[in-house]
């Protein structure tokens, strides 16, 4: 029988590789060290630190600064300013973003050109243009990715976003449990492994930044920064995803 602290571990890493990222994870799991040891002996708790992603703060000014990081994240990144707010925003990323949609027309797009025709076409575009942006990303990478594209965009970041609203107290514990039961089976029923889920979600990262509002774009960097992400996400001896199943039964 599946430890349920283990379950309730593997629906909160899918957030690994969202907008908002794992490092407050990898803080909170070198506080509870030994992590793993403790969660195999029955000696871990999930608490809410655990769930949320969100080290606990006991000095009042770092405590503050952590609060105003946060708020700032929501209100600049995801248009998150109340509890309404939030709710659109996590409905949004749960029924499906119009990032996915346009990169999965993209790729439909993409697929139906000769080589190349297809490079002529992308070739034929100003580097700075954003289509030209777009494209490139969907040719790099649309025969890696299985079926389900970047689906694994709206997944992870919409776990990102649950967790953020547990924190905030936007959304209750049920509400929580609920919709992370339904991202994880939509996440093990598209993407047969942790890597093949987290390269989808980056690649999502990286078509979605030209979207990101009152933000100079540098694709060669993000590159670099959620590259680096993906690969401390797989590889990291404490990560969530070095320590549990892809193919846990979540039931």
């Amino acid at each position: 029988m599946v430890n349920e602290n283990i379950r309730k571990l593997w629906k909160i890493s899918l957030s690994m590789t969202s907008i908002w990222g794992a490092k407050g994870d990898f803080e909170i799991i070198d506080k509870f060290h030994p992590f793993w040891k403790k969660l195999n002996d029955g000696k871990l708790t999930i608490t809410n630190e655990i769930l949320c992603g969100i080290p606990e703060e006991t000095n009042k000014i770092l405590r503050d600064r952590q609060t105003s990081d946060i708020r700032y994240f929501l209100m600049n990144r995801l248009q998150i300013y109340d509890e309404n707010s939030f709710k659109n925003c996590l409905n949004y990323f749960f029924n499906g973003t119009d990032i996915n949609r346009s990169f999965e027309e993209k790729r439909i797009f993409i697929t139906a050109l000769p080589d190349k025709e297809r490079k002529a076409l992308i070739n034929s575009l100003s580097k700075n243009n954003k289509e030209y942006i777009w494209l490139s990303i969907v040719n790099q990478y649309y025969k890696v990715l299985p079926k389900a594209g970047i689906l694994a965009y709206d997944i992870s970041n919409c776990v990102s976003i649950c967790r953020l609203g547990l924190y905030h107290g936007y959304l209750k514990e049920s509400e929580f449990a609920s919709y992370l039961d339904t991202l994880a089976i939509k996440a093990q029923e598209n993407y047969s492994n942790f890597e093949e889920f987290g390269l989808a979600s980056v690649v999502g990262l990286l078509y979605s930044m030209e979207r990101i509002p009152n933000r100079a774009f540098d694709y060669d960097a993000a590159i670099i920064y959620y590259t680096e992400m993906l690969k401390l996400a797989l590889t990291h001896p404490q990560s969530y995803w070095r320590n549990l199943d892809w193919k846990l039964d979540l039931s």
